[in-house]
């Protein structure tokens, strides 16, 4: 019979051309599988470690961020919020800050903090703004990011007063003393008022000279030399204070949690350290405190020579 299929294997024509195309695509196939499959496990690999990278860094902004706040912040605490991804290795961090009037807390701000998985933390809010008359023939107010020296403060978003404090080694041209303003107020409001002192005092003096009716909430520290203030002037804005003033043992436990602050890991550990040997050695004195009262009580420390400026910071009505 005449069929193909009746002929020897060594008589069917053989198409080496076609076997070998065939067999380089089936390799570039496979090669190209192979590939895909390395570069999306390579992809989700770096996006897991990423994530868990930028985690360990949140985490350990976390573990610090909130007491420097309460450290540096005249009466301020921050509340960790939000955390979001801004890029393949960024993340934003955000934290809601509010001032204690009494037992009532008010919101004071809000802080975004940047870093990456590296760490490079960068720190975004606390901007502060002036309300200034204009001298133009018909005067109107306006609202300035240019503060000029002895010009109430307010911080954004909320326009909460900033609490500023007088250190007694820096001469200023303007100190701002806001007892006025108490007389306009309804005793039965609570005020918190930041109140500079015109030479440092230890916590047994302050409690001679401030009613006992007034709520001690912080205290401007003194961290510096007096030269180095009168030298540097910016250092007196490099604000320390003690949270734990008006607490039982409140000065030890300040110092316990500076001491346990500097030894982690943050932009502020070096600062911190020194800070912390200088009040070993030195002892804690303040030249400022930030107290909540009533009105009145206030306006009792107006005759006062000790109190050098007062700042009046969130006025609210009782519960």
């Amino acid at each position: 019979m005449g069929s193909g299929l009746n002929k020897p294997i060594g008589d069917i024509p053989f198409d080496e051309k076609a076997f070998l195309r065939k067999a380089r695509f089936k390799s570039i196939l496979r090669i190209i599988i192979i590939s895909l499959i390395i570069a999306i496990g390579v992809f989700v690999l770096t996006i897991i470690i990423s994530e868990m990278m930028l985690q360990n860094q949140e985490n350990r902004i976390n573990s610090f961020y909130p007491d420097i706040v309460k450290f540096t912040e005249p009466n301020t605490f921050a509340i960790s919020g939000e955390s979001y991804n801004v890029r393949l290795f960024g993340r934003q961090k955000e934290y809601y800050l509010l001032r204690l009037i009494g037992n009532k807390p008010y919101p004071a701000g809000i802080v975004t903090v940047d870093f990456d998985i590296w760490g490079g933390e960068q720190f975004k809010g606390d901007k502060s703004f002036c309300v200034i008359e204009t001298d133009h023939i018909i005067p109107y107010s306006k609202i300035s990011t240019a503060i000029p020296e002895g010009t109430k403060e307010y911080l954004a978003p909320y326009a909460v007063p900033k609490l500023k404090f007088y250190n007694p080694a820096v001469k200023y041209d303007k100190v701002i003393r806001e007892f006025d303003v108490l007389k306009n107020i309804p005793n039965d409001n609570l005020v918190e008022m930041a109140l500079s002192f015109d030479r440092p005092l230890t916590l047994s003096e302050i409690k001679t000279i401030i009613p006992e009716d007034l709520k001690l909430m912080w205290g401007a520290v003194l961290v510096f030399e007096e030269n180095h203030y009168k030298e540097k002037n910016y250092l007196a804005e490099r604000l320390v204070g003690n949270p734990y003033i008006d607490s039982r043992d409140g000065e030890k436990e300040f110092l316990k949690q500076l001491e346990q602050l500097s030894n982690l890991q943050s932009y502020s550990s070096t600062n911190l350290k020194r800070t912390v040997s200088f009040l070993k050695e030195k002892g804690i004195k303040y030249y400022g405190v930030v107290v909540v009262g009533h009105p009145e009580s206030l306006q009792k420390l107006s005759s006062n020579s000790i109190i050098r400026g007062a700042v009046l910071g969130i006025v609210t009505t009782p519960y």
